[in-house]
């Protein structure tokens, strides 16, 4: 495959992009944060420092990855709108490959790709996410992807298809998929080695947001940076003390925000944990997968514990999809692919 004709697996979450492509037989990925704000930033102060300014139609938006004025992308009207197609061309600008023409595949949440009450493919929602993809935007002294081409997948689902494939199960076996994100909860029913989907589920009010919104409560009330992506950083990273020195200013409110966190991330597990044993009583496994999955790993082996080991987290959770989005729609096939390499996307603000 050409440069002018690369394909690009983008699982374009509403907390961050996570994007995967196979480059002379390795696959890479990058995970992008959403963080944008109106109106465009002046030029960086260091040389070799890059400012993402961009328009579409006649508005400005820039990138600002420590702002409290950026826009929340934790709700469902994301997938549809302009942030949405921010936060898939910023995603493929961190790429470090020259702007060309592009395929790309995206995801919806399953139930906004399907409708819950038959499991059908909801066209028009499909074709409103295809449509939003495919609209101009332009970068400020710089150039973008141009995208000729967008296929959307469901999510969740996929993420677990190499674990089904080298698993030792039948056709009986049903595999519980659950997908925690950042705006939503995701799961679905696999029958086999993906035969069929026998059910989904989703609820767009449980998610880490939940734990990301207290967070940024809790930074604001400590006199601390309060955008989500540090709050987000600061829930994954909350266990190393220098990282949490460094964004809480009040060294008297410590203790209380990593308490607070820690209720959240029980509530969210106990969360998902309900509804998952309400959706699927008597699963044979149970995999999980998303951004969240590692907060919510202890609640839901509980809730199943009698499956012991056949409870599993999926290896870097958080872009397992892309990936294996990518695989299923290499030219090469997934067996000759080299093992994958995750690209550290730096910070250049």
């Amino acid at each position: 495959m050409t440069q002018s004709q690369m394909k690009f697996a983008i699982d374009d979450g509403s907390t961050n992009v996570k994007l995967s492509w196979i480059e002379q037989g390795t696959l890479k990925t990058i995970v992008s944060p959403n963080s944008f704000r109106k109106d465009w930033k002046s030029a960086a102060l260091l040389r070799g420092q890059k400012v993402y300014n961009y328009t579409i139609g006649t508005t400005k938006y820039t990138y600002d990855a420590t702002s409290d004025k950026a826009l929340s992308t934790t709700h469902i009207d994301y997938q549809y709108d302009d942030l949405n197609l921010l936060a898939v061309h910023h995603a493929l600008l961190q790429t470090g490959l020259e702007p060309c023409d592009v395929e790309i595949v995206v995801t919806l949440p399953i139930t906004q790709f399907y409708n819950p009450d038959d499991c059908q493919r909801n066209e028009e929602r499909i074709e409103a996410k295809r449509r939003n993809l495919m609209r101009e935007i332009s970068l400020n002294k710089g150039d973008v992807f141009r995208i000729v081409n967008v296929e959307v997948m469901p999510e969740s689902l996929p993420a677990a298809l190499s674990h089904l494939l080298k698993a030792d199960i039948s056709e009986f076996t049903k595999s519980l998929v659950i997908d925690c994100g950042g705006t939503t909860l995701d799961m679905g029913i696999i029958v086999g080695e993906f035969d069929d989907v026998s059910a989904i589920y989703g609820n767009n009010e449980i998610g880490v947001a939940m734990v990301t919104d207290a967070t940024r409560k809790a930074l604001a009330s400590a006199d601390s940076d309060s955008s989500y992506l540090v709050a987000n950083e600061l829930i994954k990273r909350r266990h190393d003390m220098n990282f949490v020195r460094s964004v809480i200013n009040d060294e008297s409110r410590i203790d209380d925000i990593l308490r607070g966190i820690e209720i959240k991330i029980k509530e969210l597990g106990e969360q998902v944990a309900h509804e998952a044993k309400k959706f699927a009583r008597n699963p044979n496994r149970v995999y999980l997968v998303g951004g969240g999955a590692t907060l919510i790993e202890t609640a839901v082996r509980e809730v199943y514990a009698t499956l012991g080991e056949r409870v599993i987290t999926i290896d870097k959770p958080q872009s397992a999809l892309s990936r294996e989005i990518c695989l299923f729609h290499s030219e090469s096939g997934a067996e000759e692919v080299e093992e994958p390499v995750l690209l550290e996307v730096e910070d250049n603000e």
